[in-house]
């Protein structure tokens, strides 16, 4: 077992609040127990052990709070992995995290990780993958990256999602739109003009709300 994982599990466990944790395991749909930790308690119990391991990726310990029963574990795997130093050939590892006790919470936080990380080829291939959340990541994973954001590999991956009729797939669609049309408004309103139609309704909505 990790020195860190065992560490972080003595930090946590004396703030658990069952109270706090059946209302974040409802808003989670009841999928996860919880310790009922906050973000900021969490962060701030933790914040020593994770700075110790900023230079490297700790797989060892990421592995430990991925296999722990309570959903804050996963999520400071989420925060080591945000900070840590992420190459390609961490993504085929990366991706057994996204597919392992899923749900929007943890995609959504390891997708900009993994975006810093992948090759174009490897967001490509992801977005053609057969599991929804690793397609997800994909639709997701230039988020915040403003005029560096690659507008070709954009369009292309969000038009090889369309139709899959799935609710997390066409809210990340809009998702994606709407943050991008924050630094390039016209290319989010052309775009949507040409491919509206194609479109869920979810996805336009969501797409169109700053354009």
């Amino acid at each position: 077992m990790s020195a860190e994982f065992l560490l972080i599990d003595a930090a946590l466990r004396p703030l658990a609040d069952p109270a706090r944790a059946a209302g974040m395991s409802a808003y989670q749909r009841g999928r996860f127990p919880f310790l009922g930790v906050p973000a900021p308690a969490r962060r701030a119990a933790v914040k020593e052990v994770l700075g110790r391991c900023q230079e490297a990726v700790d797989r060892e310990l990421v592995e430990a709070c991925w296999t722990a029963a309570e959903r804050e574990f996963q999520y400071v795997a989420c925060d080591h992995l945000r900070d840590a130093p992420l190459r390609a050939e961490d993504v085929p590892w990366l991706r057994t995290l996204v597919v392992r006790k899923s749900w929007w919470d943890t995609v959504d936080a390891l997708a900009k990780p993994i975006g810093r990380a992948a090759t174009a080829q490897q967001m490509r291939e992801w977005a053609a993958d057969g599991n929804l959340w690793v397609r997800r990541v994909a639709i997701l994973h230039q988020l915040g990256r403003r005029e560096a954001t690659d507008t070709g590999m954009l369009a292309e991956i969000i038009l090889n999602n369309l139709g899959s009729g799935e609710f997390f797939i066409d809210k990340a669609i809009g998702w994606a739109l709407r943050d991008f049309s924050k630094t390039d408004r016209e290319w989010v309103r052309e775009f949507l003009r040409a491919h509206g139609a194609q479109l869920s309704a979810l996805s336009r909505r969501e797409g169109s709300k700053y354009v």
